[in-house]
């Protein structure tokens, strides 16, 4: 089941990326993180409130609910770095930078943690690890118009990498909370994500002059916003329900492949060039994937 979840929550993280990274094209990156957060907020207000009506309401620690407060500040910082870089570069380049980063993070901190997956398992995670490397490794062209306009790699790497350790910390500190916490931690998070947001966006809204309206999204973007924000949340829900099901080392790695639907997503929709590597990347994905469900 972990190994279904983790699967789940790389789709959905993938297909938010994409939408976000397509929203900070046509508006501020702070603008899409904050417009996403506040309506992610409510749908898990709206959804534990539902939960503590019709069903057994969760219990979570004061652990549980510090750790939310941690995401909530990891969190933006994260997205923030990410959205800039899909905007600025290629998505096709810039999501696997900051997903092989955020794999080693939680999966180094497992391990020291005391966590021992199967020899099947470990090779597998190499196999996954080496196939992000992959996806991220295709060389550029400057035949494509929207690769000839994007920002040379130099621009993109260090917001990538930085944006990778901020979800590395994140998965580590969803992964920390117990079964007993629900959907509690995220539910501390986005008022937290929102107002460090929210705060960030004022200050760089009166660096340039502009009136404080300027921190809500442009109209033309809300969909995309709306749409990154439901992805993002669904997923961390379902990493909460992967990190309880299996080892943080299998599902963090797991989840780390959502480059996989961004790169196909820009594909398909962008018309961005999926190169011999990031297609040999994606068979390899496919291969690790089999070797951690069967160890």
């Amino acid at each position: 089941m972990a190994i279904v979840l983790g699967l789940l929550v790389a789709l959905f993280y993938g297909s938010g990326d994409f939408l976000g990274g397509l929203a900070a094209k046509r508006t501020p990156a702070v603008t899409v993180v904050l417009g996403s957060f506040a309506l992610s907020g409510a749908l898990v207000a709206l959804t534990v409130l539902g939960w503590s009506v019709v069903g057994t309401p969760p219990s979570p620690s004061h652990a549980d609910l510090w750790l939310g407060v941690g995401v909530g500040l990891v969190g933006p910082a994260a997205v923030a770095l990410l959205y800039r870089g899909l905007a600025m570069g290629r998505m096709s380049v810039v999501a696997p930078i900051t997903a092989v980063v955020a794999a080693i993070v939680p999966l180094v901190w497992a391990l020291l943690d005391g966590e021992r997956p199967s020899a099947v398992a470990l090779v597998g995670v190499v196999i996954a690890l080496v196939a992000i490397v992959l996806v991220a490794g295709a060389p550029e062209h400057e035949d494509h118009p929207d690769e000839a306009a994007a920002a040379p790699l130099a621009a993109v790497v260090p917001p990538a990498i930085a944006s990778g350790l901020g979800f590395g910390a994140l998965f580590v500190l969803l992964g920390e909370t117990s079964a007993h916490a629900g959907l509690w931690p995220l539910l501390v998070a986005r008022p937290v994500a929102v107002a460090v947001t929210a705060v960030a966006a004022l200050i760089l809204v009166r660096r340039s002059g502009q009136r404080p309206a300027a921190i809500i999204p442009a109209r033309v973007a809300w969909p995309m916003v709306a749409g990154a924000g439901v992805l993002d949340v669904t997923a961390n829900g379902i990493y909460l329900a992967a990190t309880n099901a299996g080892l943080l080392s299998i599902v963090a790695v797991l989840s780390s492949l959502y480059p996989a639907a961004t790169v196909v997503l820009a594909r398909v929709v962008l018309g961005e060039r999926l190169h011999r590597v990031q297609v040999i990347g994606l068979a390899l994905a496919a291969a690790g994937i089999a070797a951690m469900a069967t160890g």
